[in-house]
């Protein structure tokens, strides 16, 4: 499973959210996650259309988009989330 990881820097909710990535991405062995700033990557930010909500994860199974997480999460409701894709994919 690969994440693409959009936040940014004045983004509060992203900073609230990187302790609950690590704990859930580490309940995962085979997780890569490719971190993108949505103000210094601007044009991978359009190729993959990132709203206006952040932060945002993109989950891709088999190099194919399978969804996205948007905003912040508990650590129950990412982990179900991403136990979800990794499980129908």
């Amino acid at each position: 499973m690969k994440i693409v990881r959009v936040t940014a820097m004045w983004c509060m909710s992203c900073l609230a959210m990187k302790k609950v990535w690590k704990k859930v991405f580490a309940e995962f062995d085979d997780i890569e996650i490719i971190d993108f700033d949505f103000d210094m990557d601007q044009e991978r930010i359009e190729s993959y259309q990132i709203g206006k909500v952040l932060p945002e994860l993109i989950v891709f199974q088999n190099e194919k988009e399978v969804g996205r997480i948007i905003g912040e999460k508990s650590k129950h409701q990412l982990f179900q989330i991403l136990e979800e894709f990794h499980e129908n994919n």
